[in-house]
């Protein structure tokens, strides 16, 4: 695919992200997607077949599983606090860098079932990514026995909770993430650590 391919098929994707976080899915037609990636109609057409296409392709951009794989299985130094700290920023750079996707899921899941199906794949993979590490952890004896189940869903909590407050919290977080991360990530650790 040429890089022109891609940069309008991104700029509709986009442009759609923006309209159904405004309006909603519904609403919001061909046309209108077109007009705001300012492209025309054809365009859009020639790059996704329906409206529910590009709905899909907003949706997948918000994925967060491609990229903390790369982080499990190529990345992780076997440090508990270098590694949860690089798996929270990369958690969080991804939420960030797709929040208007993330907002258009919470407004939609109810009425597109799609959303909902794909939306609910990426949390089951990212707690079973973290069970693994952490019974990994127990077995090189770097963290106190525990249920790695229990210590995956609280780690989860600490990072969605944090860009849920971002995102929705009404001026509730003055704190960097820088900031936050390092805090949150190293408490965690001292909880857990042998």
């Amino acid at each position: 695919m040429s890089d022109d391919i891609l940069i309008t098929a991104d700029r509709i994707i986009l442009a759609a992200s923006e309209l159904f976080q405004e309006k909603g899915f519904h609403p919001v037609s061909m046309k209108n997607i077109a007009s705001q990636a300012n492209v025309s109609e054809m365009t859009v057409f020639r790059h996704f077949s329906s409206k529910k296409q590009v709905l899909e392709a907003v949706i997948k951009k918000i994925s967060y599983i491609p990229s903390l794989k790369e982080v499990f299985e190529g990345k992780i130094c076997w440090d508990l606090e270098t590694d949860l700290l690089l798996i929270s920023q990369t958690y969080q750079k991804i939420m960030a860098d797709n929040q208007l996707a993330f907002l258009i899921t919470l407004r939609e899941e109810k009425t597109i079932p799609e959303i909902s199906e794909f939306v609910h794949q990426g949390p089951p993979q990212f707690k079973s990514f973290l069970k693994d590490y952490f019974c990994l952890m127990q077995n090189k004896k770097q963290i106190a026995e525990s249920d790695s189940e229990s210590l995956a869903l609280a780690f989860m909590a600490i990072n969605f909770g944090y860009f849920f407050f971002k995102v929705r919290g009404y001026g509730m977080v003055t704190i960097s993430d820088k900031q936050y991360l390092e805090i949150a990530i190293h408490l965690f650790v001292k909880g857990i650590k042998n």
